[in-house]
């Protein structure tokens, strides 16, 4: 359950959310099963907060950081990822389906058993990326380099990619 006071501070705006974390790096915000569905926080700086099952559907979370966050079976359907920071992000059993991840760091991210379906992942990167059971069926992973993640048991079937370019790699697929 989110703390009250996170949600209240979060409320406030992303510049005054911004600031509160730059003065206050020691906290770890909890918005987790918070309802966030729609909002708008464009570069918002989420890093090391605690998402778990947030309800992020439709959210505008462009250039945001979410590095090491906890997005733990989050709701991140049709979110606007584009050029995000989640670094080392758990976004472990978390929903992705059609959220806008072209250009996002995901390197050393926890996408174990993650809903990718009809994603976009175009010019992302998944360096380190742990992908068993992840399922992109129908997403766009053009220009990405798949050969430095841990892709056992990913389903990348029916995924957009050329697993015959120099960025994939693909020599363990099928």
């Amino acid at each position: 359950m989110a703390n009250a006071q996170h949600l209240a501070r979060l409320k406030q705006g992303v510049e005054e959310w911004n600031q509160w974390r730059q003065e206050h790096h020691e906290i770890q915000p909890d918005l987790s099963e918070a309802d966030l569905h729609a909002v708008s926080l464009r570069r918002i700086n989420l890093s090391h907060t605690l998402l778990r099952g947030t309800n992020l559907q439709h959210a505008d979370l462009l250039e945001a950081l979410l590095n090491k966050a906890d997005c733990t079976s989050a709701n991140l359907t049709q979110a606007n990822l584009g050029s995000a920071d989640l670094n080392q992000t758990n976004l472990h059993s978390a929903i992705l389906w059609k959220a806008d991840l072209r250009f996002a760091i995901l390197s050393g991210t926890n996408l174990r058993d993650a809903d990718l379906q009809e994603a976009l992942l175009s010019g992302a990167d998944l360096t380190g990326a742990l992908l068993a059971g992840a399922n992109f069926k129908n997403a766009d992973l053009s220009n990405v380099d798949l050969s430095t993640a841990l892709r056992e048991g990913a389903h990348l079937g029916q995924a957009y990619y050329n697993p015959h370019s120099p960025h994939t790699h693909d020599k363990d697929q099928p």
